[in-house]
């Protein structure tokens, strides 16, 4: 395992699954993607999808790293893979909150008029069938869904 990322796979079913720990550190981020791709892509998962969920992980994972309150311990991400749609789970000990009430950004019409972020969770939003969050026994819960 590299740099602290705990993963494991999970065999015995006809949905492929995977399970990791990834420290809140940015640099921890690049390197899960790295070990997600390597799985994903043995397993054959289509790139489209892997690059998809590459890209909305790294949004969600960097939002804990950079702006939750209060995380304690590693993100848990569970992916399951059945044969049309890819589902991950994030879990993360830390405040409330809830991503999937933030409000749809209002997209800038010139490069000059864009500012930096905001636009994160749009895109996640764009990018997933399902987009949801709980916040249970002081866990927050995000479930994706993406089409396979």
């Amino acid at each position: 395992m590299a740099e602290g990322i705990d993963q494991h796979h999970l065999r015995g079913s006809a949905a492929r699954r995977w399970r990791y720990r990834v420290p809140v550190r940015r640099a921890a981020i690049g390197i899960f993607a790295d070990r997600m791709e390597v799985d994903l892509r043995a397993a054959g998962v289509p790139e489209g999808v892997r690059q998809s969920l590459a890209t909305v992980l790294d949004e969600l994972l960097a939002n804990v790293v950079m702006h939750a309150e209060g995380v304690r311990g590693p993100v848990h991400v569970r992916l399951r893979c059945g044969d049309d749609e890819l589902v991950a789970r994030l879990r993360y000990c830390a405040a409330a909150f809830d991503p999937t009430e933030i409000g749809v950004a209002e997209l800038p019409t010139t490069i000059a008029a864009a500012n930096i972020g905001g636009v994160g969770i749009a895109m996640v939003r764009a990018m997933t069938r399902e987009f949801v969050h709980q916040y249970r026994r002081g866990e927050n819960h995000l479930r994706l869904r993406l089409a396979v």
